[in-house]
């Protein structure tokens, strides 16, 4: 909803008497002046400084009752103190009188020197409504440090706070959301039931309208507003809002929090992708930190090493002491400076201790450097901040960087690329493998991370990249994940993320929001102690992990709720990406009953699909001991299945056109089949018939494992033939279900 140039001026002119008044806060009967000019309905009200202004002529045009209220910048609970009564219109000076007494009662909680100031009385319309669950509504909004204004919808009342914490939490969404956005949302919610009961559903509508409306309010009068405005609302609530008897929506009760936009210091974080470019496909890296000495351990020269194995001819390693190094047959000189390199350089990699980094930044001014990854963290004696403001001073112009307090960049090589490694872990501890078919890029705070990550999804093969950014002093999430989505090897973005800068959660929902590409999270700091945890580590502010999930799941983001959730969901979305599902219709083969019964249980948006009368016969085709029911879409074809059968059965099912989506499920002990180390490889065993499988068909197919450490070669035969192997069903259907979940409501 855009607003009138008369209604901004006025809503401002509300602001601006605040303001001048030394207030951040409006008044109540403020409030309802600001949600009528934007169209939304509030009480009749009048706002006295003195009793004495109260007469029969005020009165004439409420009701038989209304509701009067003490008004002072200095009470927020009214209440409590005795600052709210019901009275009866019928003689003014009665209602004088409660006025004043109101007054006594509510400074007689305070002592002589801390008495708030009465600055008058709001007399307010009696609206009367039932207080039944749904008809108090509390619709809000306040501002969130890295995503900007953020809407609250729960049930209202006094017990609003009590209800969110015991009962259901309240629903958040990010503006701007125009009417049909915010009836769509406002249709997910469990009150709808009622309503719809009742004969109501015209009450969602409502609902629907203020949330919209107010949605925009927030959009605009916020720092992530398009347009600035001279005034940032921090928070507002309308608690409640309420479905009269006569069946209107009205605002009862109004608080909002605002800062004149000149004190506001933050903004939306901006996508840069200027040089991006130079960390992936640089020509000419330069190392600085190599030492010659190979008795000592040097991150920078394991990092050389890396790059010595791609195969590149234009690397050049620094040390101020110059000298030369060997890896294998080639010898490289140890330049003393970056000046003394013959060749030209995109990329730098600082791996010299971080005390230096403020006099090496300095020394690129001039130079045709266009990225450097900062490996090194920062130097123990400041804070972040302060080495944050030292490098603002130093690093030139155009100069991107990746870091601090990282491990840099992988970018694996192809046909056409020598490719990029400056994870510094020697690779006989951690062996990146890729193929053609590595599709997924790994974006994650924590360079621990990203080595857990490759070695626990190293035989999928499926990293194109990883990028560990650490501290995020230029080089941010926001630029990445766009720089990605634009890149035609990856079909997948994984993101690990510990905290988010002010205005960078507001840019990364915009950004998600329009890109086709499937992104999944996990976000680290969801409590409070592991927000403490992470700040600690990365210095930047992890931020409300109720808004994040808001966000992601408004964005289509498909957010990982633990890290093991995490690793599962990018096996299946990197491996069956091109597998797209038509629709939700599930099958399954296991040769173990109890993981039939568990895998239908774990269903959530999968639905068992019905097996055709085609399917059936030739079902029963390959029951030749009569054991399987083939009448299930879960078919436990029992340990007496040896490879052939077990595969004919996949086959099977897989053609039906009923079945959109397949598991296989196996516990290998079963001495039919061919899963020991000896005979997984051979080419009719039960691992390369479901790789077959897997090359011949396009519809998604997972497979669960449930086995120790002596069949992890038959594991591995089927992962590196691209299907996605989990340990456990529960594993498996789960990230099915989230697979096509998010393909077919796409």
């Amino acid at each position: 909803m855009q607003f009138s140039a008369n209604t901004i001026k006025g809503i401002n002119e509300i602001f601006k008497t605040a303001h001048t008044e030394g207030r951040n806060s409006l008044y109540e009967y403020e409030v309802y002046q600001v949600l009528d000019r934007i169209g939304l309905e509030v009480p009749r009200f009048v706002f006295v400084r003195h009793p004495g202004e109260v007469d029969e002529k005020l009165l004439q045009q409420f009701g038989q009752n209304i509701i009067v209220k003490v008004v002072s910048p200095q009470i927020a609970h009214k209440q409590k103190l005795g600052g709210v009564k019901k009275v009866g219109k019928h003689d003014p000076l009665f209602v004088q009188f409660v006025l004043t007494k109101m007054k006594e009662e509510v400074l007689s909680h305070f002592e002589d020197e801390s008495k708030p100031d009465i600055k008058g009385f709001l007399l307010v319309e009696f609206l009367p409504y039932t207080q039944a669950l749904g008809y108090e509504v509390l619709i809000g909004f306040k501002e969130d440090v890295s995503f900007g204004p953020v809407i609250t919808l729960s049930k209202g009342g006094d017990d609003a706070e009590f209800f969110a914490k015991y009962f259901n939490p309240a629903n958040l969404f990010l503006p701007p959301l125009d009417y049909e956005a915010a009836l769509k949302l406002v249709n997910t919610l469990n009150i709808r039931h009622k309503f719809n009961q009742t004969g109501h559903p015209e009450y969602l509508g409502l609902m629907a309208k203020a949330t919209s409306y107010l949605s925009s309010l927030s959009y605009h009068f916020s720092f992530v507003s398009v347009e600035r405005p001279e005034y940032i609302i921090k928070a507002m609530d309308i608690n409640p809002f309420v479905i009269t008897e006569d069946g209107r929506f009205v605002a009862v009760d109004g608080f909002a929090q605002f800062i004149s936009a000149s004190d506001e210091q933050k903004k939306v974080t901006e996508v840069n992708l200027h040089s991006l470019d130079s960390f992936f496909r640089p020509k000419g890296i330069a190392v600085i930190g190599v030492s010659g000495d190979t008795g000592k351990y040097s991150l920078g020269r394991d990092i050389a090493n890396l790059l010595h194995d791609l195969g590149r001819d234009d690397l050049y390693f620094i040390n101020a002491k110059g000298g030369s190094i060997r890896f294998d047959e080639a010898e490289y000189p140890l330049y003393k400076d970056l000046s003394e390199v013959p060749g030209s350089v995109d990329l730098v990699v600082y791996a010299a201790p971080a005390q230096f980094t403020v006099d090496f930044f300095r020394s690129l001014q001039g130079s045709s450097i266009k990225a450097v990854i900062l490996i090194s963290g920062i130097p123990s004696n400041i804070k972040y901040a302060e080495f944050a403001a030292a490098l603002d001073k130093v690093v030139p112009e155009g100069i991107r960087v990746i870091g601090p307090n990282c491990m840099g960049v992988f970018f694996a090589p192809d046909n056409k690329l020598k490719g990029l490694n400056t994870l510094f872990v020697e690779e006989e501890r951690l062996e990146i493998k890729s193929s053609e078919f590595s599709n997924t890029v790994l974006l994650t705070q924590s360079g621990a991370l990203a080595v857990t990550a490759i070695d626990r999804l190293k035989n999928s093969k499926l990293f194109k990249s990883v990028v560990s950014f650490g501290n995020k002093y230029d080089v941010k999430i926001t630029d990445l994940i766009p720089y990605f989505a634009a890149e035609e090897s990856i079909d997948l973005i994984s993101l690990y993320v510990e905290g988010l800068d002010a205005g960078e959660g507001r840019q990364f929902f915009s950004i998600a929001q329009n890109i086709n590409k499937p992104i999944i999270v996990y976000k680290a700091g969801r409590t409070e102690a592991g927000a403490r945890a992470a700040a600690s580590h990365t210095a930047s502010m992890s931020g409300s992990y109720d808004v994040f999930k808001a966000a992601c799941m408004q964005a289509g983001v498909i957010l990982a709720e633990n890290i093991e959730d995490h690793y599962d969901y990018v096996k299946a979305f990197s491996l069956l990406s091109h597998k797209i599902p038509s629709s939700n219709r599930v099958a399954g083969v296991v040769n173990a009953g109890f993981e039939s019964t568990v895998g239908a249980d774990e269903l959530k948006n999968l639905s068992q699909a019905q097996l055709s009368p085609g399917t059936v016969e030739k079902l029963n085709m390959i029951n030749k001991y009569g054991l399987v029911d083939t009448s299930s879409p879960f078919l436990d074809v029992t340990p007496m299945a040896d490879d052939r059968m077990y595969a004919d059965f996949v086959e099977v099912i897989l053609q039906d056109e009923n079945v959109d989506c397949v598991f296989v499920a196996v516990v290998p002990h079963a001495v039919t089949l061919k899963t020991t180390p000896e005979t997984c490889r051979d080419s009719d065993s039960l691992a390369c018939l479901l790789a077959e499988l897997g090359r011949k068909y396009n519809k998604p197919m997972v497979v669960s494992v449930n086995a120790g450490r002596y069949y992890q070669d038959f594991v591995t035969v089927i992962e590196e033939n691209g299907l996605p192997v989990y340990t456990d069903i529960r594993s498996a259907i789960k990230s099915l279900d989230k697979f096509v979940s998010y393909h077919i409501k796409a």
